[in-house]
């Protein structure tokens, strides 16, 4: 993980610096694929907590949006803050198919 200038919803000139969870790497583009990470409970079907949160370590317990991820330019890059345990990294990456599924992006595993 991550902290990492990521672009708003309503306005992706304007950024907040939060943590987030790298997904892939372009190194063609120099961007990252990057999910937010936010410190509100998950209110979605598309979001999760992250159980070893504290071991990364985070401040506080935080949520995964798998329905906010975005290209992030590699010099948009903070800090490296640590690392997903395992068992987060199966439940995001899980999540973030079911995501793509729903949108109707198909793909091969």
């Amino acid at each position: 993980m991550w902290f990492a200038e990521f672009p708003f919803e309503e306005d992706e000139n304007i950024t907040k610096e939060r943590p987030v969870i790298v997904l892939a790497v372009d190194d063609d583009t120099c961007k990252v694929l990057s999910m937010k990470v936010t410190s509100t409970e998950p209110y979605s079907e598309f979001e999760i907590t992250l159980f070893d949160w504290e071991k990364i370590p985070l401040h506080h317990e935080s949520t995964a949006v798998a329905s906010d991820v975005k290209s992030i330019r590699k010099n948009d890059f903070r800090r490296r803050i640590g690392r997903l345990s395992d068992d987060d990294w199966d439940n995001v990456t899980d999540l973030y198919y079911s995501f793509l599924k729903s949108t109707g992006i198909t793909f091969e595993e």
